[in-house]
């Protein structure tokens, strides 16, 4: 996984300005998680690290859609993008999906639409799930009782 410290100090040694502001904006996001009322001392978990670079890369895509693709900060914000995309574990697509789902709904025990909470809740615990595509499958086979 991502080691932030030593992320940030080889974008300063390359002088990489993009890969720089990247990584202490995950930096910061990082402190703010760990600050939040009730945590104690606990450290991050993978998934919550995966969670706020997602959150990161989101912010990011979403301040594009907002800027001229000529513009400086819509090409910084790529290859931020790119660079913390990297960090994240590969989404499952077709077959793998599939089974996933499948095996997700046979582990919980659903019979059908109203157990969609359970079969979601089991998917929240794979990495590199696609929760949105996860969720149209889901709900396609529960609606059939499979």
């Amino acid at each position: 996984m991502l080691d932030i410290d030593t992320a940030i100090r080889e974008a300063m040694k390359a002088k990489d300005h993009p890969a720089l502001i990247g990584f202490r904006s995950v930096k910061a996001k990082i402190g703010t998680k760990l600050t939040e009322a009730g945590r104690g001392d606990k450290p991050l978990t993978d998934q919550e690290l995966e969670a706020l670079i997602a959150r990161e890369i989101k912010e990011r895509q979403e301040s594009n859609e907002y800027l001229a693709p000529e513009r400086d900060e819509h090409k910084e914000n790529a290859r931020i993008i790119a660079l913390l995309e990297a960090y994240l574990p590969e989404k499952l697509g077709g077959e793998a999906l599939e089974a996933v789902v499948r095996k997700a709904i046979a582990d919980s025990g659903a019979a059908g639409p109203q157990d969609m909470g359970k079969v979601m809740g089991a998917l929240r615990q794979v990495p590199g799930v696609d929760m949105g595509a996860a969720s149209a499958r889901v709900k396609a086979l529960l609606a059939k009782g499979e």
